[in-house]
């Protein structure tokens, strides 16, 4: 469908809870309740349970450094640290998929669109750079969490960069002409600073999702959703090349991330 009207987006209403140091956003719009809070020191993370068919909807405003950590508790903190943001992005888009997917249907059926599908349909158009539905059901998808996590350890050392701790910066995201960023050590370059865990997995899902490097692997994110599979078609990802989607390979075997591809949302922050 082409040449969708450009409509004015409302603003979603949402409320917020504060207390003991946490928010509590509800936004509408979305269907899970999410808890903003500051990650105030690794015990915290240490004694906080984890659940894969129970992730509590946690998204930190503010990381530290898991550097002091040894490898085994690095990659625990780590995960529960990231995976919370990982499922909550990842259930914005496929929600929005699925409003696709009800938007086609009623088009092939020759169904006229309610004004809020015109909307949202021109919204989706912008914002994933094309005004073909077939491509937008391309671009409007996403992968298996093992992938993100494998990326994300690899990128921030396991939360022990610097990039991490003081900007959010997960997956090492350069910025260019933004004198907000975290300037690179003996270099003019900035990598991004994020406001938030989630944030930052938006960013480098949009980046995935639109980028032309990434058109190959969105093609075979079509077919399948075999992680090992996958990464072959992301050696643009990095300079490393084949490189990188070995030591991705290793990373994803060596610290069995599959195991966190079933994991889900706590049901109780779902509404």
């Amino acid at each position: 469908m082409k040449g969708f009207l450009t409509i004015t987006v409302a603003l979603i209403a949402f409320s917020v809870l504060v207390f003991s140091g946490m928010e509590v956003l509800r936004t509408h719009g979305s269907n899970i309740e999410i808890i903003y809070k500051d990650l105030a020191s690794i015990d915290e993370l240490q004694e906080m349970e984890f659940d894969c068919n129970a992730v509590k909807p946690v998204v930190y405003k503010s990381v530290i450094s898991l550097e002091e950590l040894a490898a085994d508790e690095r990659k625990e903190a780590f995960v529960k640290i990231v995976l919370p943001s990982i499922l909550i992005a990842k259930n914005d888009i496929e929600k929005e998929r699925k409003e696709l997917l009800q938007i086609e249907k009623k088009i092939s059926m020759g169904i006229a669109l309610k004004d809020s599908e015109l909307s949202l349909l021109s919204d989706l158009a912008e914002k994933y750079r094309s005004d073909k539905i077939d491509e937008l059901l391309t671009r409007l998808n996403t992968h298996p969490p093992s992938i993100i996590l494998a990326q994300a350890a690899l990128e921030s050392g396991w939360g022990s960069s610097r990039f991490f701790a003081e900007g959010n910066n997960i997956f090492g995201t350069w910025t260019f002409g933004n004198s907000i960023g975290i300037k690179a050590t003996g270099s003019e370059a900035r990598l991004s600073r994020y406001d938030s865990t989630l944030q930052a997995v938006e960013d480098y899902l949009f980046n995935i999702n639109v980028g032309w490097a990434y058109e190959d692997f969105r093609k075979q994110r079509a077919d399948t959703s075999h992680s090992l599979k996958l990464i072959k078609y992301l050696d643009n990802y990095s300079i490393l090349r084949e490189e990188y989607v070995r030591r991705l390979n290793n990373i994803i075997r060596s610290t069995n991330l599959e195991i966190y591809d079933t994991c889900r949302i706590d049901p109780a922050f779902i509404y």
